[in-house]
């Protein structure tokens, strides 16, 4: 496994391909430990001349936010107490982030610079790529049979018994960022899917940035994990 830790041009990737042994100092070493508190883990995969998938890895930490926290607090608990649980509850509670009967929890990437906040909305997802126009709509809707625990897909440097990972997959026609500014960071928004924009008032679960901003072409396929731990605290 390649692992590295900025994104690079095709150009870049097409010599590490024919000559990786010469570039080795540049990937993690076997032993080196990754930071447990990045937590969302980017995988861009590359289909090369001879059909083999040349794939870069990233990892970077998110932001749950206050409305992030609230949202767990209620799915552990049955949404409120002497009251059944409810998914419906959730949704019209303004924290739909999953909801079984529909596809909200979209992840929106976006290409502008914030600092990301607990009491974030959508408002704060700066460069949201969402404009509808081609090849520049980055919401993707969570991934079949996700979230769930002890994740097993092997891109996925996460994944355990006690963490709930979301997963994002992006096809290599889905979008690209040749011309427009690099992706520089995401979020998981109360929001179904692409077919209607986000108001600046929809809640946000997390909220992150990329370790480094990076492309993605229409050769590039991108999946996002965002794998958030439940550790016990007190002695």
């Amino acid at each position: 496994m390649r692992i590295s830790d900025s994104f690079d041009t095709m150009n870049e990737r097409l010599e590490k391909f024919n000559s990786w042994q010469d570039h080795s100092p540049k990937f993690w070493k076997r032993g080196v430990e990754l930071n447990p508190n990045d937590n969302v883990c980017i995988v861009k995969g590359t289909e090369m001349p001879d059909g083999t998938n040349y794939k870069q890895w990233q990892w970077t930490h998110n932001l749950v936010t206050t409305i992030g926290d609230e949202y767990y607090a209620k799915k552990i608990t049955g949404y409120a107490a002497g009251a059944a649980y409810d998914e419906a509850a959730f949704k019209s509670d303004g924290i739909a982030f999953h909801v079984i009967s529909g596809n909200y929890g979209a992840m929106v990437l976006r290409n502008g610079s914030v600092t990301p906040a607990q009491t974030d909305t959508y408002a704060q997802v700066t460069g949201g790529l969402s404009s509808g126009t081609a090849n520049r709509n980055t919401t993707k809707v969570l991934t079949a049979n996700y979230p769930r625990a002890n994740d097993n897909d092997s891109d996925n440097t996460g994944g355990a018994n006690d963490q709930v990972t979301w997963s994002y997959n992006w096809a290599t026609g889905d979008f690209n960022t040749t011309s427009i500014t690099d992706l520089s960071g995401g979020c998981i928004v109360d929001r179904a899917n692409n077919s209607a924009y986000a108001a600046s008032t929809n809640k946000l679960l997390t909220h992150f940035d990329f370790a480094s901003a990076f492309e993605k072409t229409a050769s590039d396929t991108l999946k996002i994990f965002v794998n958030h731990t439940f550790e016990g605290a007190g002695s």
